[in-house]
C-alpha cells in the first residue's frame, strides 16, 4: 500500500509540473493516474490529503476547459480537505470554494434611488 501513495505522489508531483509549463492534456492524465493509485488505498490520512490535492489541481486546470467536471473535482477535493483537517489543504479548499461561488453568482444589481 505505502508503494502505492508513493507511486500517487510523483503522480501529482508530475501532473503539478506539466500544469505549471501548461500541458494541461498531461497533466490531467498524471492527476487521473495518481487517482487510480489513491482510491487503490484503504482510507488513512495521508491518502484523504493526497485525494484532495489531486482533485483540487484537477479543478484549477480544468475550470475553463470543463467547467462541470470541474466543479465535481471541486465538491470531491474539498469533501476530501474537510475531513483531513490538513490546514494548509484545507485553507486551498476553502479559498478555491469561495472563488468558485463568486464566479457562479451574478454581480449585484444595481439599484436607482431616484435620487
Amino acid at each position: 500500500m505505502r508503494e502505492l501513495l508513493y507511486n500517487a505522489a510523483k503522480h501529482f508531483k508530475r501532473g503539478k509540473s506539466l500544469a505549471d509549463r501548461g500541458d494541461v492534456r498531461g497533466a490531467m492524465v498524471a492527476f487521473e493516474d495518481a487517482l487510480v493509485d489513491l482510491h487503490a488505498v484503504r482510507p488513512q490520512r495521508m491518502r484523504d490529503v493526497l485525494l484532495a490535492q489531486v482533485y483540487l489541481s484537477r479543478f484549477q486546470i480544468a475550470r475553463s476547459v470543463d467547467p462541470d467536471a470541474a466543479a465535481s473535482d471541486l465538491r470531491i477535493g474539498y469533501s476530501y480537505a474537510r475531513t483531513t483537517h490538513e490546514p494548509t489543504v484545507r485553507q486551498l479548499a476553502e479559498d478555491l470554494w469561495r472563488e468558485h461561488l463568486g464566479e457562479l453568482e451574478p454581480p449585484p444589481a444595481v439599484v436607482a434611488d431616484g435620487r
